[in-house]
This record gives C-alpha cells, sequence and structure tokens, in this order.
C-alpha cells in the first residue's frame, strides 16, 4: 500500500511512502518505483492507497495508460 505526503501550500505530491518496501518514492517519471506506482494506479486504482489518489498522481497514470 502507498501513503502520500502532499504539499500544503500547493497540494502537490511531495513524495510516496511504499509501506511494504519500506522506500520513500519520489515523484519522478524517471524513476522505476514511481512508474510501479502509477502501474499500480492503473491496475488497482484506489485499493492501492491509504486516502484518495492525488489529481497529479492520477493524470500521470493517466498519462502513462494513454501511453501504452
Amino acid at each position: 500500500m502507498y501513503i502520500i505526503e502532499i504539499n500544503p501550500i500547493d497540494n502537490t505530491t511531495l513524495s510516496i511512502w511504499d509501506d511494504v518496501n519500506l522506500t520513500a518514492i519520489p515523484p519522478d517519471t524517471a524513476n522505476r518505483h514511481f512508474q510501479q506506482v502509477l502501474d499500480a494506479i492503473i491496475e488497482q486504482g484506489s485499493d492501492c492507497f491509504e486516502g484518495d489518489i492525488p489529481a497529479d498522481l492520477q493524470a500521470a497514470a493517466d498519462a502513462k495508460q494513454g501511453n501504452n
């Protein structure tokens, strides 16, 4: 499951915590772990997150899904 840290100023994703692998994942499309987060959003939707999926992450997942 992923837990999102949100920037309170602009409501964007600061980092994503993977509580299975105990790692912090930066929201960077060049990061392979971030790509795994996007894949999880595409495959599982909000079931892979604690709380709602932030709009910026959902938009990135939608863009990735559109590119496949």
